[in-house]
């Protein structure tokens, strides 16, 4: 049995995760023609759709983003199990995962709730200047209620993915069930062959859910430390690896919209873009582990210190954008250039989101992790 060691290059991938996201939701609500190719919806001649039709729009594909979270989660719920045999981590993960995620999402539906009633989302208002609002118009125009807040945080979005208040936070129920899924068959079956069995019945079972990255995820981890000796070669070989990172990166850089593919790369291939996006993450991933380059500049020490702050940023950046992002457009929109404007305010927006995540991990998250092991380690004694 080895040791388990922090792989600093999947948490390097997890914050270039992160920025595809911001920067995703950024292009939503401010360039929508990157985002849906259409014409009437482009601020500039013809540069939103060359990124949003060609591998560039990577950049920000938050979409594959999230796929590429889920597949690590799926990844490390496995990866002590696999090199070090303990079944402990697995029957606790699960209540140790809710008290994990539940006091950030707490603190942050809270302060929605009360930037809601101060009127501070404009959302709405900047999405009519900015031709966005088909895409993020509608968030957050309810009327709010503390009550409401609190439920879909501390149930709701754990239990029925609500999201109402928090648009993000349809992530956290894949991310529950799908830890509690894999933990299950670990637990079960994780030193039988048979697990090869059920992890092939799972994915046909999840090939059209998001509960299929976490499936992916544990199998990456499962064929990288109980390598089968067929596979030991073919994962030896860089040239290969390489590929199958491009090819997972270019599956990843499919075009969320999944329209008007005509005249594209993209427009010979069945429109599967949430499966391509899941097959594209497991493949980066493998291709990692086994390619000390890439995984080396995914180590890049600025990378490995934002990752503590990966979950903060995710669960603050779209109150930002929808509030202070949105509200800065609007004072400004007549005032300069539209391009100029919107480079500022990204910048602006991306370090503000920094600031309160640094925040949220230091007083909120770090607490909520300290408790969460207290909690684990009750359930491992009894």
């Amino acid at each position: 049995m080895k040791q388990a060691v922090k792989l600093d290059y999947l948490d390097g991938l997890k914050v270039l995760s992160c920025l595809m996201i911001f920067n995703f939701h950024f292009i939503n609500f401010f360039y929508p023609g990157a985002y849906s190719l259409v014409p009437e919806h482009f601020h500039t001649r013809s540069l939103e759709y060359i990124f949003g039709s060609t591998p560039l729009n990577i950049l920000a594909g938050g979409k594959f983003g999230v796929r590429i979270f889920m597949t690590l989660s799926g990844f490390f719920v496995g990866y002590r199990f696999f090199l070090t045999g303990e079944k402990k981590s697995l029957k606790t993960g699960v209540v140790k995962k809710y008290f994990r995620l539940i006091l950030p999402i707490v603190v942050v539906n809270i302060l929605i709730f009360v930037l809601m009633s101060l009127g501070a989302y404009k959302n709405h208002e900047a999405s009519l200047l900015a031709g966005s609002e088909i895409f993020v118009g509608n968030y957050n125009t309810f009327t709010p209620g503390i009550f409401g807040a609190l439920k879909e945080a501390f149930w709701g979005c754990f239990v029925t993915g609500e999201n109402q208040y928090n648009g993000p936070l349809w992530f956290i129920y894949y991310e529950f069930f799908g830890t509690l899924l894999i933990a299950a068959i670990l637990s079960l079956l994780g030193e039988s062959r048979a697990r090869y069995i059920v992890y092939a019945v799972a994915a046909v079972i999840f090939i059209r859910s998001d509960f299929l990255p976490f499936i992916l995820g544990t199998v990456v981890c499962d064929l990288t430390y109980q390598t089968p000796k067929w596979l030991q070669g073919l994962s030896e070989k860089k040239w290969l690896m390489a590929l199958m990172l491009l090819g997972g990166l270019f599956l990843g850089s499919f075009p969320p919209i999944g329209e008007r593919m005509e005249g594209t790369m993209y427009q010979f291939f069945p429109l599967k873009i949430i499966l391509f996006y899941n097959v594209g993450a497991s493949m980066v991933i493998y291709a990692l582990l086994h390619l000390k380059g890439p995984a080396k500049l995914l180590s890049f020490k600025p990378f490995v210190w934002f990752n503590q702050f990966t979950y903060g940023f995710y669960l603050i950046h779209f109150m930002i954008l929808c509030t202070f992002s949105c509200g800065f457009y609007l004072a400004l929109c007549d005032k300069m250039n539209y391009h100029v404007l919107a480079l500022l305010n990204f910048v602006i927006s991306f370090v503000l989101t920094t600031v309160l995540s640094y925040l949220m991990n230091r007083f909120v998250e770090k607490p909520g992790i300290r408790l969460a092991g207290k909690i684990g380690a009750y359930f491992d004694t009894h």
